[in-house]
């Protein structure tokens, strides 16, 4: 096949991006949770009931086992919107999350009902169902080409999955148990890891402090790396940016352990208060990846810093989007110009894709960047149809027809800084290169990679 060629870069294609090799490094493992697997659950755990009426038709109602009193749901029921119909076999058609526009409290009110673990019992209650899950994911990679896959997931799972054992025998369960799904995952050519991901602040609702619980996460991946070599593979920390609890000192001394482990270590930062505490979270924390960070474009201090410690920015343009991008700016002149908050920069909401600062940062300030899809069944999209969507190929998120859309030769570094920037081994690096150098010469893309 021969590519169009505009001023010389290669025009991508949706069959291009279909077959390319991917890798998905920033996936929250309830994120993968569908509408559909979400409901499948809930029939398996008895919290959702579907009769056929006399008539032939199927009605659904709450079943007989009931969510915790403590849950953010009364009925599970409720985390769908009700315009769905069940079809001539009883299954759900069009059925959807109801996650308000904008508003990442009810995303995350849906993801702790889905998950179970906050407020048991849940839509994940068992072992099985975990797996249930997890190869549900595995057919999605396949189908996505994805090569390498990080999944975060609160090794606190293991107390909810596991409930007769002690604590210290119910995570070591879980580490073997994830060790088995590697495995699993690597038999169908499809190179899966783990990273422990805890929520920093308050919201958590634990007794521990911040402090604390990442020490406690340190200790745990500790007991991984001997249990499950090379299964969980870092930590990450996540959770709203204004609760002072989870702010960078406070994750400080943990972090700092999982790097003396050798481990990899990634913070959510620059998506929700202002640059000013990305650059704690750069500053403070020893990482070498950021989670979304698109505030960056604030303050060119951050850019630069950026630059010279050579951190990537993993970044999900569409669910910014979808859960409310902010940046803080000034008007000049009838244009909003990046500017923070500190020296008077004043949070605009933005809508449309065209507005969302991955396109500068990539393109005019030559930052070191890769996609995730972070949570693509809540509020977010897969990795594939994110690369649509900056290709200007996607009907849902339209760029402008003259704006500048991502290229052939831009995705190949995409996924070069993706690839380089994984917590697992380094010998997965030359296999995924191989694949995308087979990618390069198959559709003629005007660029080349080192194999090394």
């Amino acid at each position: 096949m021969t590519s169009n060629f505009l001023n010389g870069v290669t025009i991508l294609t949706q069959e291009m991006i279909d077959d390319l090799p991917v890798c998905d490094i920033h996936v929250h493992l309830p994120g993968v949770i569908s509408p559909n697997t979400a409901w499948d659950l809930g029939l398996r755990n008895k919290l959702i009931s579907v009769e056929r009426k006399e008539n032939g038709e199927y009605i659904c109602f709450s079943g007989p086992n009931s969510l915790s009193i403590e849950d953010p749901h009364e009925h599970y029921l409720d985390i769908f919107n009700r315009d769905f119909q069940l079809d001539a076999n009883g299954q759900p058609q069009n059925l959807k999350y109801a996650i308000d526009f904008e508003s990442f409290k009810s995303f995350d009110r849906i993801m702790a009902t889905v998950q179970g673990h906050r407020n048991p019992p849940g839509g994940i209650q068992t072992k099985d169902d975990l797996l249930f899950v997890l190869y549900r994911y595995l057919e999605e990679c396949i189908k996505q080409k994805i090569f390498y896959t990080e999944l975060q997931q609160n090794i606190k799972i293991a107390y909810l999955l596991f409930p007769d054992e002690n604590r210290e025998n119910a995570r070591k369960q879980l580490y073997l148990l994830f060790q088995e799904v590697v495995e699993k995952f690597q038999s169908y050519g499809v190179h899966l890891r783990f990273l422990h991901c805890f929520n920093k602040t308050k919201a958590a609702g634990e007794s521990k402090s911040t402090h604390e619980r990442t020490l406690e996460a340190a200790l745990w991946l500790e007991e991984a790396k001997k249990i499950a070599p090379g299964v969980l593979v870092g930590i990450e920390s996540a959770g709203h940016e204004k609760d002072q609890t989870g702010w960078p000192i406070h994750l400080k001394a943990g972090y700092d352990r999982v790097r003396e482990l050798g481990l990899g270590c990634e913070a959510h930062g620059g998506e929700g208060i202002g640059v000013e505490h990305m650059l704690d979270v750069i500053k403070t924390l020893p990482i070498t990846r950021v989670a979304h960070g698109f505030q960056a474009i604030e303050d060119s201090e951050a850019i630069e810093y950026l630059k010279d410690n050579k951190i990537t920015l993993v970044m999900m343009p569409i669910i910014n989007l979808n859960l409310g991008l902010c940046l803080h700016v000034k008007e000049k002149e009838g244009v909003y110009v990046p500017f923070a908050k500190t020296k008077g920069g004043e949070k605009v909401h933005f809508r449309k894709l065209e507005q969302h600062p991955f396109f500068e940062l990539f393109k005019k300030h030559k930052l070191k960047i890769t996609l995730g899809s972070d949570n693509p069944e809540f509020g977010g999209v897969s990795i594939k149809k994110t690369i649509y969507a900056l290709a200007g190929l996607d009907s849902e998120y339209q760029l402008p027809e003259n704006f500048d859309k991502l290229n052939a030769e831009e995705v190949v570094t995409l996924c070069l800084n993706g690839i380089e920037a994984i917590f697992g081994e380094e010998k997965l690096k030359t296999g995924y290169k191989k694949l995308l150098a087979h990618w390069i010469e198959k559709y003629q893309v005007n660029c080349s990679i080192n194999l090394a």
